[in-house]
């Protein structure tokens, strides 16, 4: 009992006093709780400990590791660049100056590929007649990004919009033969323009997700897949676009990038075809996307085409790091239940000798992740397990977190909720859009204001945060749920809400610097993010000591 009290008393002060610059008096004063807690003696429930990990999320300390992370040295943090690497080395010493375990898989780097994609020289969608037509690459069709390469050829089904949606009744594929055959789908949802179309309302699916409309249909042993670009929907993003992204000369900021194809993503090639030549597919698209925008109701049908489909990638691949620590739960009962604190470390890169330094996008989100490192390490530790999780790949797709749900450090049934950090530095700034839902925000009205998005699946964890607030007094707004941008499904917390995991979005808000050169640390309210931290800090451990988790729920 004495060697551990001296380990105690010893790790207490070493905590307390190596460069941390924390009075003594807080050094004594934990010595003196982890020596009541070794002979037995009640502590209070705000324990001293507790004290620590609050008082140990400073502004100086956010200030020193956002600077260093927004600095030129890691050159805008771009996917795929030694710096992003080099940003993900700092990140680890980090959490091991804090004592943190290891929860990567490789130390504490979770490993995955990434390909950077462009056009090969054998894509072809050529549709068999007197004489075959020949479409386009990159004007008329483009092969999808997350295809796998090869050659089918095959007769062709419509297939609507290739959504199976049993909860609105709806079912694209039902007693449809698609053995053997290349499907052809509409891009988008039914009446997607439409705000009050069923497709279109709040749920943890995506129902234009072209990979979803790709597992359907080779689930029903279709062999290809073809996304046409129907009239009727102008929301959608132009072919020359994409095509834009899938050059070999462009640098990492603007080029494509995708997780490597696997186990769980559709294998069979697909394309998508532009609104121009979609007709030659399909000469009656216009008439039949009508119908199931009026109806809801599927106008599946076999095609009188055969066509040959080949896709062909040039791919450029290379290991991404999410970087991944554990702080260890303290109650046995609960240890093996984990809360997923995440942010996205990787930013855009530079070009042409300019530095997008993401000093808010995202290193605001990632130095919270750093100073409570040293809070949940130093302070109290909950009865469940956390995760600090800094991504890779989020401004090309959430990369990193998509493959974390595939691959998780603590299986999705004991994750019990996840707090994405991100944009939490700066104080909402832009004009009005009323098709947007965006309302004007002024900065001078926003100084302690912060965005939570993701609540209206999860009632229980607004409740917790609101609680956790209460000694903070950060100015909470639950809104951009709905519409706005589609923000709720621009972060990393959207991979976990697809898991039925209950998650918020916690975002300072959109400003003039966005994705831009300007976005640089000096512009950063540290005082807000001081109290954005510890509030995090405050409901992770209020989720960690719960004896019930939290909800999940579809509004």
């Amino acid at each position: 009992m004495l060697t551990n009290l001296r380990i105690k008393v010893l790790t207490c002060l070493r905590r307390a006093t190596n460069g941390r610059s924390v009075p003594l008096a807080w050094g004594l004063a934990l010595c003196a709780s982890a020596l009541a807690i070794v002979v037995g003696i009640a502590v209070s429930a705000q324990s001293p400990l507790q004290d620590y990990g609050l008082e140990s999320i400073r502004i100086d300390e956010l200030r020193a590791k956002l600077s260093h992370l927004a600095s030129d040295e890691f050159r805008g943090r771009g996917n795929g660049t030694p710096e992003l690497d080099a940003a993900a080395d700092y990140i680890a010493e980090v959490f091991e100056e804090n004592g943190l375990t290891p929860a990567g898989g490789n130390g504490y780097f979770q490993e995955f590929e990434i390909e950077r994609l462009s056009v090969g020289p054998d894509n072809a969608l050529i549709l068999s007649g007197d004489p075959d037509v020949r479409l386009n690459v990159r004007s008329d069709f483009l092969p999808f990004p997350g295809s796998v390469d090869g050659a089918v050829s095959a007769s062709m089904v419509f297939v609507g919009y290739g959504i199976r949606a049993p909860d609105f009744d709806y079912d694209d594929l039902a007693d449809m033969n698609l053995d053997g055959r290349i499907a052809v789908a509409l891009d988008g949802v039914p009446r997607g323009d439409d705000p009050d179309s069923p497709f279109n309302a709040l749920t943890d699916r995506d129902f234009s997700s072209i990979p979803d409309k790709a597992r359907n249909v080779e689930q029903a042993g279709a062999v290809g897949l073809v996304i046409v670009q129907g009239p009727e929907q102008r929301s959608l993003t132009p072919i020359r676009f994409w095509a834009d992204t899938l050059r070999p000369d462009l640098p990492p900021r603007r080029s494509l990038m995708r997780v490597a194809p696997g186990a769980g993503d559709p294998q069979i090639p697909i394309a998508v075809v532009a609104r121009g030549a979609a007709q030659r597919l399909v000469p009656d698209l216009g008439s039949r996307q009508s119908e199931i925008n009026e109806t809801l109701q599927s106008q599946s049908a076999p095609l009188s085409l055969t066509a040959t489909l080949r896709v062909d990638f040039d791919r450029d691949g290379y290991v991404a790091r999410n970087v991944i620590a554990r702080i260890e739960g303290s109650n046995p009962e609960l240890e093996d239940e984990a809360i997923v604190v995440g942010a996205h470390y990787d930013h855009v890169g530079e070009d042409n000798g300019r530095i997008w330094n993401g000093a808010d996008d995202d290193a605001s989100g990632t130095t919270a992740l750093l100073e409570l490192a040293e809070a949940l390490s130093g302070g109290d530790r909950p009865g469940r397990s956390v995760l600090l999780s800094a991504w890779a790949g989020e401004e090309k797709g959430m990369l990193g977190s998509r493959h974390y749900v595939q691959d998780p450090v603590v299986p999705i049934e004991d994750t019990v909720a996840m707090f994405q950090l991100d944009m939490i530095g700066r104080n909402e700034e832009h004009g009005p859009n009323e098709s947007e839902g965006f309302l004007r925000e002024r900065a001078s009205d926003n100084g302690n204001m912060i965005n939570l998005l993701g609540s209206v699946f999860s009632p229980d964890l607004r409740a917790v945060v609101e609680g956790a607030n209460a000694g903070v007094g950060l100015e909470l707004r639950f809104r951009y749920d709905y519409g706005a941008q589609n923000l709720l499904r621009r972060s990393d917390h959207w991979s976990f809400l697809s898991a039925r995991i209950p998650a918020l979005f916690i975002f300072g808000g959109l400003h003039p610097d966005y994705h831009t050169p300007n976005d640089t640390a000096d512009k950063i309210n540290y005082e807000k993010l001081e109290r954005v931290v510890r509030l995090v800090y405050q409901a992770v451990l209020e989720i960690g000591n719960g004896r019930t988790r939290p909800r999940f729920t579809i509004p």
